[in-house]
């Protein structure tokens, strides 16, 4: 166009859009968000005239005027000249064929990054009419864009196709058809940055009869003041602390007389604006700040609470609940896992019987916990969800033999996009998707995004050949991820969003935060695939520092004249580093928090704690048990020993944490394969004199043998971990342990072994328990050795002084009624094989010694017998104390409740001055 578009002013638009279909007028905008503000004006605005019903005012972005041309013509005579556009996949799929076509595949990590930005350069080059031409494009990276380029352009010029970068120069050549219904007034509003490809568009429809107009928000006589605060967290808060003393009691508006806007044209709340720079990384936190000072209540009421407030970033598709659980589901139908995402699965509410099974599939879970690896086959989960040893969740193991028996069928094997997309949807069905629940509004948006998105994956077929399944699933990720997710929402007062949302836009009241001189102006972001050189001749903004900060600038204006009020923020640490503020707004006074006038609004826990009074008890102490048997073993004194509510909590209210399944054994497990190992050999030979009576090959085979009697008990808990080369490698492991340590006990004088993994019962303070002893062996000397086998860090000191931290050993002493003259750590740990304990004797064992050798030990007692009585008593009296329900929180050691699983239940942290861990506090007993 070589003349400037004539203006029109915002009452005068109205006026003019009221009119209807009659005036033809046509509004495009940067964004759909300000298309969407401007319908609400519109709206406003004829209410205001007393109308209940009014004709759609015709405001879109120019992207889908462009489009609603092209169907125009689609439907017409012309649909044979005109070439189908590409969705953004298959978009993303060609460029993706292009690059992998080239040399240039093979030095890159992953092709579909490098497709991403191509699909921007390529936007780029059509919106500023940049040439592809190989004299200008000198570099390595700029050459591979070339030659992809012309790949992709190749491809969709043989498939008739084209993308939404080239469909309005496709769609202006046959603007003077009739079938196009073109605007006779086209108002362009809010537009600040005009592409040479846009205006030749605009061009071609002035060319054919269709009047320009320009529009802009009329400018404001702002308040502005600038607000420095401690750091981000202080910035957030304190400008949704700053909306809601707008929205409860806003300020009277200074804006001019002529414009109407809904606040003035009997709009209920005002119109308030929150632009938050950053807003993609950090929309969580903000979420939350704004939650929480606009509704403190919103967790604790029973049923969903409509915000004030609407975020204008969305998400990736990926991210939504329901549609990663979907994805998830998916991700189970193939070969093998990750536990953690076939455990979401099974607590999903999406599929069936999620409500009516809930607490079964809880159990469930936490009982394959214990028995999975950090990865699961859907197979195993299958067998698993029908053990008798599971609980039962008999509509989850339906739904799950239902989803192994599809995937056996329909899951292998290459197929086309759309027969995937068929595959996935039948294999959601079978689970039940979306669930049995009745779904919100934002489930509903989400569900019919998620099915337009097996859609577009079908559509791929018309790009992409035949696929296998993970082809075909990291293609549909890919594609959930990459699509933006933002539920249509209510008109609210409060609107947050980033840079480029907030242009054209008009409020009552702005706040534009995080302005320091690291953030605004943007620093320069040209494009990696177009010479730098080209992008500055061609005017591109933010290709270099100087047209940064000239668009910079006249965002700030903008903001600076879009509200009557303007409140401009910065904060002044980040971490340890000052911060300044920009110098955009450096100029503008600064005044402290105070001077914007922010009320004291009451926080749900502030409210909470007014509401009611505080009764003050003694939950110290717990009925007394009913019987004097209870299960546990001696885990159960070592717990009360430790802790009395720790007890009180595992024991009788059998509070336990959840376990997170990991690669391989665990310390646990692994402990437990060195008992078993030892085990089997002991049973094997059962004397000192058989040991020494073993030659080599017969030794071998006993280890052989144990090892694999080892390795099958605890496959038969875990059948998933020891396999293959690993249960080889744990073998030898086992073997070379257990040879180790059968050189210390060829040392030892004679004996014979009485029991091994023995349990008994044994009472203490009324309180009887299973216990299970590793060992006992007779000894030639006289009396009996208890031995305990150990593979980490173990010591004597633990036997001793009040409430003994390690108790089992002199329980199995004291409890079974033999002449006990020694009691051992067997510790079996490679290169560290040795026996560490007390005896009543010295050399009963090696390594072992007597009271008067044990310094710990040679404080507290005299012999002995002064051990093995003061034993008793304690024993007695941590029996004592779990049977009358003592149940303090009151732990032993500075250090116990540092590997504590239940600091949540006893609150602890909130008793001064012990804390959560004790850190730097002595030990009680030294």
């Amino acid at each position: 166009m070589h003349r400037e578009p004539a203006r029109l002013e915002k009452p005068e638009l109205f006026e003019r859009l009221a009119l209807g279909h009659e005036e033809r007028v046509t509004v495009v905008t940067p964004n759909a968000r300000l298309a969407q503000a401007l319908g609400s004006e519109f709206a406003a605005f004829q209410r205001s005239r007393g109308l209940q019903a009014w004709e759609t005012a015709d405001v879109l972005p120019f992207g889908g005027l462009v489009a609603r041309l092209w169907e125009d013509a689609l439907y017409s005579e012309l649909a044979a000249a005109v070439p189908v556009p590409l969705s953004g996949a298959q978009e993303q799929a060609l460029w993706e064929e292009a690059i992998h076509a080239t040399r240039y595949a093979q030095t890159l990590f992953s092709a579909a990054p490098a497709a991403a930005q191509c699909r921007e350069a390529w936007k780029l080059a059509h919106a500023w009419r940049l040439p592809l031409d190989a004299s200008r494009f000198p570099g390595e990276d700029t050459r591979a864009f070339l030659d992809w380029s012309s790949r992709y352009e190749r491809a969709t010029r043989e498939r008739r196709q084209t993308d939404a970068a080239r469909l309005p120069d496709i769609v202006a050549p046959h603007l003077a058809h009739a079938a196009l219904r073109k605007p006779s007034t086209l108002v362009v509003f809010g537009v600040d940055i005009v592409t040479p490809q846009m205006r030749d568009f605009m061009g071609a429809l002035a060319q054919h009869g269709c009047e320009i107009v320009d529009a802009a928000p009329p400018a404001r006589r702002a308040q502005v003041k600038r607000v420095a605060l401690t750091d981000a967290r202080e910035e957030i808060e304190t400008a949704a602390r700053w909306a809601r003393s707008r929205l409860v009691a806003p300020a009277k508006p200074v804006a001019p007389a002529k414009p109407v806007t809904p606040a003035k044209a009997g709009a209920r709340f005002p119109r308030i604006g929150v632009v938050v720079p950053d807003l993609a990384s950090c929309r969580s936190r903000v979420q939350r700040a704004f939650a929480h000072v606009l509704c403190p209540d919103h967790l604790v009421k029973g049923e969903a609470v409509a915000m004030p407030f609407n975020i204008s970033l969305g998400v990736p598709l990926a991210e939504n609940p329901m549609v990663a659980d979907a994805l998830l589901v998916i991700d189970l139908a193939s070969h093998e896992g990750a536990f953690e995402q076939a455990s979401r699965v099974i607590r999903s509410p999406f599929i069936a019987g999620a409500e009516s099974e809930l607490e079964a599939r809880a159990r469930f879970d936490a009982e394959l916990r214990k028995r999975c690896g950090s990865a699961v086959a859907l197979d195993s989960l299958v067998s698993l969800a029908r053990s008798p040893r599971s609980p039962r969740a008999p509509l989850l193991a339906d739904r799950l033999e239902r989803l192994a028996a599809f995937r056996k069928a329909s899951m292998f094997g290459s197929k086309a996009a759309s027969d995937w997309a068929k595959a996935f949807s039948d294999a959601l069905r079978l689970m039940g998707f979306p669930g049995e629940r009745t779904l919100d509004s934002s489930e509903h948006q989400a569900l019919d995004k998620w099915h337009e998105l097996l859609a577009e994956l079908a559509a791929l077929e018309r790009v992409v050949g035949k696929m296998g399944f993970n082809a075909a699933r990291e293609r549909l990720r890919s594609m959930a991820s990459e699509a933006i997710f933002q539920p249509e929402a209510r008109d609210v007062p409060i609107q947050v969003m980033g840079i480029l949302e907030s242009a054209g836009q008009e409020f009552d009241h702005l706040w534009v935060m995080g302005l320091t001189d690291e953030a605004w102006p943007l620093a320069a972001r040209p494009d990696p695939f177009i010479p730098v050189p080209l992008q500055r001749a061609a005017g591109i903004p933010q290709s270099d520092p100087v047209s940064s900060l000239e668009l910079d600038r006249r965002i700030t204006q903008g903001w600076l004249s879009c509200a009557s009020e303007v409140v401009v923020s910065h904060p002044r640490m980040k971490k340890e580093s000052e911060l300044a503020p920009s110098p955009l707004i450096s100029s503008i006074a600064a005044v402290a928090v105070e001077e914007l006038g922010l009320g004291r609004y009451t926080t749900l826990r502030a409210a909470i704690r007014a509401a009611g009074s505080i009764e003050k008890l003694e939950d110290g102490a717990a009925p007394p048990i009913a019987a004097p048997a209870h299960s546990g073993g001696t885990g159960l004194f070592k717990d009360q020993s430790e802790c009395p509510f720790r007890a009180f909590a595992r024991r009788r209210l059998a509070s336990e944490p959840l376990e997170t399944p990991r690669p391989g054994l665990s310390l646990r497990e692994r402990g437990n394969l060195v008992h078993e190992m030892m085990k089997g050999v002991w049973k094997k030979l059962g004397t000192s004199d058989a040991l020494a009576a073993a030659d080599d090959a017969l030794l071998a085979g006993i280890l052989a043998a144990s090892a694999d009697e080892a390795i099958a008990s605890v496959k038969r808990h875990r059948p998933d971990v020891l396999a293959g080369r690993f249960a080889q490698l744990e073998r030898a492991r086992l073997m070379r342990l257990a040879g180790e340590w059968l050189v210390i006990e060829r040392a030892r004088p004679g004996f014979a072994i009485v029991t091994l993994e023995e349990k008994r019962p044994i009472t203490f303070g009324g309180v009887t328990v299973n216990a299970k002893l590793d060992r006992m062996d007779r000894l030639a000397a006289g009396g009996h050795a208890i031995i305990d086998y150990k593979t980490g860090e173990c010591k004597t000191a633990s036997w001793m002084g009040k409430r003994p931290q390690e108790p089992q050993l002199p329980m199995y002493a004291l409890g079974g009624g033999e002449e006990v003259a020694a009691v051992a750590f067997a510790v079996v740990k490679t290169g560290e094989a040795r026996f560490r304990g007390i005896s009543r004797e010295p050399r009963l064992l090696p390594g072992v010694v007597t009271i008067d050798k044990d310094y710990t030990a040679k404080k507290m007692y005299g012999d002995w017998e002064a051990l093995v009585g003061q034993w008793r008593v304690e024993l007695e009296a941590i029996g004592r104390g779990f049977a009358v329900g003592d149940a303090r929180v009151d732990p032993k050691r500075a250090d116990t409740c540092k590997n504590c699983d239940q600091p949540m239940f006893c609150r602890i942290a909130e008793k001064a001055p012990f804390g959560v861990a004790g850190e730097g506090e002595a030990d009680a007993d030294e």
